[in-house]
């Protein structure tokens, strides 16, 4: 069910939570915060975060692009 709905989700989202959650434990708070700003900063306004919004408000699935 997790995984599931973890590959429902925005793929360059997943990465950027999994290189936060790599740096979790090895820097301080004041980088990982950093670093959050940095990968929110990216993926506010991307194309996928603009699918992500319209296709929960239109209530269908999103279509994702995956460009690596």
């Amino acid at each position: 069910m997790l995984a599931r709905s973890v590959a429902g989700r925005s793929p360059h989202a997943i990465r950027a939570a999994k290189r936060l959650l790599d740096l979790a434990g090895r820097v301080d708070l004041e980088t990982g915060f950093a670093a959050e700003q940095q990968e929110i900063g990216a993926l506010i306004g991307s194309p996928n975060q603009v699918e992500a919004v319209a296709a929960e408000f239109g209530k269908r699935p999103p279509r994702f692009t995956d460009a690596g």
